[in-house]
């Protein structure tokens, strides 16, 4: 495991690892295609989770799912539309421009920031010194099963909209329009962070400028958004199946109750500054400071 520490090593090996992960979900497809290409999808999915989770596990950092976030819709949705038996509509052809360019631009910022096997998201360290004997179970439906499960309720909007024989509306332009916005607004708070990073006062100072003087977490609504903007696709084509609303729901529901408070809470211990910060920003959608209100606190 030594050379994993390397980067160029530690890339090929996830990626190889992701490969495999495919083959097994293909497999797990095809087994229970005869259920439904929906439940096969989601067979195949939790089957390749578990090969990542497998592989984590073994080489004890539990970060190699990361990826898996953004990769897997790039492979499912393109795989849903080749299924299909009617010709491609516009419709697919929304869904695939836009997870394409929030997957691989997601997928792609995490690669350009991963320095090697001994890189490991902060919070996995954390619960695994919580958890003590439950970290396998937490390890595998908390950081790997559950989010596996939510970008899948995420993508059911996009399932319904490709097998149906809709057209694009209005609406499911905007829905477009709205994952693209959401991808660069991800993208530029990515790069504004890794700026901050950089900078002299990282140690000393919490960020505050670009996106994240309108929005504690402008990355976070990015992703958001993207997902909302998913279903308004699908609501553009289909309007009256609006109860897949679950999945974007759900996602954001998992920012702003879980993601959030645990960044912000390890954020507070180490930089004092952030309380005061806090009060001025709005915590998800970019809004007006509140530097007045602020002071009088």
């Amino acid at each position: 495991m030594e050379i994993l520490k390397n980067r160029g090593p530690a890339l090929v090996f996830v990626f190889f690892l992701y490969l495999i992960a495919f083959a097994a979900g293909v497999f797990v497809f095809h087994w229970y295609y005869g259920s439904g290409a929906l439940f096969a999808t989601f067979a195949g999915d939790l089957a390749a989770t578990i090969v990542v989770w497998i592989a984590g596990a073994a080489a004890r950092n539990s970060s190699l799912y990361d990826p898996y976030w953004s990769a897997a819709p790039v492979v499912i949705i393109p795989c849903w539309i080749l299924l299909k038996e009617s010709p491609v509509s516009s419709v697919d052809i929304l869904f695939l421009l836009a997870v394409l360019f929030w997957g691989i631009r997601l997928t792609w910022n995490w690669a350009t920031g991963w320095v090697g096997i001994g890189q490991q998201d902060w919070r996995y360290k954390m619960l695994k010194k919580s958890t003590g004997r439950k970290w396998f179970i937490v390890n595998l439906m908390g950081i790997n099963i559950m989010p596996t499960v939510l970008v899948f309720f995420g993508m059911v909007p996009a399932y319904y909209g490709i097998f149906d024989k809709g057209r694009a509306g209005l609406i499911s332009v905007l829905g477009f329009i709205i994952c693209i916005a959401a991808a660069i607004i991800q993208y530029y708070a990515d790069k504004q962070m890794r700026e901050f990073r950089g900078s002299a006062d990282v140690r000393t100072r919490c960020i505050d400028r670009g996106l994240w003087r309108f929005s504690r977490h402008p990355n976070y609504f990015g992703e958001v958004s993207f997902w909302a903007g998913i279903w308004l696709i699908q609501i553009g084509a289909i309007p009256s199946l609006w109860k897949t609303a679950v999945g974007p729901v759900l996602i954001a529901l998992l920012f702003i109750f879980i993601s959030i408070p645990m960044m912000e809470q390890h954020v507070l211990a180490s930089r004092p500054d952030y309380a005061q910060y806090r009060n001025k920003v709005s915590m998800l959608i970019p809004w007006f400071r509140k530097e007045k209100s602020a002071e009088r606190i």
